[in-house]
């Protein structure tokens, strides 16, 4: 009876010990997953306020001095600046394929959008409606001011 019983204790611990190792893994491998998922979130949070002062201008309406004003805020950044008028087209410190976002490189000569006088004067007092435009791999390569 002794052994008999030492025996069932014995298959009891046993049985015990495996769900409590099958309960921990399937804890381990839940807490991947959710580690993984806030990873995640994170990463598009961060590049989200990395973003942030290209991307308020996606859509939105500013004004001919604001517009002057995120051009020169740009100047050293890898960023190009298209200001559409109802006279001209101008890059302003980059240039980018306006299709596909494929950023071209540095604009050769740079206009003064303040210039009265030139082609490409941007007004102050007139509303540009902004667009924000992205590369192959969502990287914001340009922005576009229309009138």
């Amino acid at each position: 009876m002794d052994n008999s019983l030492k025996g069932l204790i014995l298959a009891a611990g046993t049985i015990i010990t495996c769900v409590v190792i099958s309960l921990g893994f399937f804890i381990a491998r839940e807490a991947k997953d959710t580690a993984s998922n806030g990873a995640n979130q994170i990463n598009k949070l961060n590049s989200e306020f990395v973003e942030s002062d290209k991307v308020l201008y996606d859509g939105a309406t500013v004004s001919g001095s604001e517009v002057v004003n995120v051009i020169k805020k740009f100047k050293d950044e890898k960023i190009g600046i298209l200001v559409k008028t109802n006279r001209t087209s101008t890059y302003y410190n980059n240039s980018f394929d306006v299709k596909s976002g494929e950023f071209m490189g540095v604009v050769a000569t740079q206009c003064d959008p303040t210039d009265i006088k030139s082609e490409s004067y941007v007004n102050p007092y007139v509303n540009f409606q902004g667009k924000v435009v992205r590369d192959e791999n969502e990287v914001i390569t340009g922005i576009i001011f229309e009138q």
